[in-house]
Parts: structure tokens; C-alpha cells; sequence
């Protein structure tokens, strides 16, 4: 199991990039969260399996009318989430 924290970068709120991601990580079996930051970005935290996780990160670079200008990511401590969610 691994978690890591992103941060994604660009035009990425309101565009439905939280409901894409929130999808998309519960076809893989990811758990954690996403949110909008204040600052514009949204972050996200995926804990599953690595292959899993990489594969989430790509799928978000190409979600709809998103444009992602740049991400960065944390390795973070493992938790047991049993569901993803939309943090409001």
C-alpha cells in the first residue's frame, strides 16, 4: 500500500476535476480524498496500490477540459481510508 499527496497546478476548479477524479479513483480501488485549495490548485490524496496510484496520476493530467501547468507530490504516512471523497 502506498499514499501519496498531489498537488495539481493550472485550470483544475470548476470544471468538474474533483467528480473525475473522485470516479476514476473508485473504478481503481484508491482510497483517500480531493479537494480544492485556495489558491486555485486541488489536492488530492491516493493510497492504494502503487500501480494503481501511477495510473490515477496520468488519468488526472488528462481529465476534460482540465490544463495542468504543473504537479508536485508527497509521499505520506499509509492510512486506512475505507472510501474516497469530495472534501468541501
Amino acid at each position: 500500500m502506498t499514499t501519496i499527496v498531489y498537488t495539481f497546478h493550472g485550470n483544475v476548479q470548476g470544471i468538474g476535476f474533483r467528480a473525475h477524479v473522485k470516479k476514476k479513483a473508485v473504478e481503481l480501488g484508491i482510497t483517500g480524498w480531493v479537494k480544492n485549495m485556495d489558491d486555485g490548485s486541488v489536492k488530492a490524496l491516493f493510497s492504494g496500490d502503487p500501480e494503481m496510484i501511477s495510473i490515477m496520476e496520468a488519468y488526472c493530467r488528462k481529465i476534460p477540459m482540465s490544463e495542468i501547468t504543473w504537479a508536485d507530490s508527497v509521499p505520506a504516512d499509509s492510512y486506512n481510508f475505507e472510501t474516497f471523497e469530495i472534501i468541501r
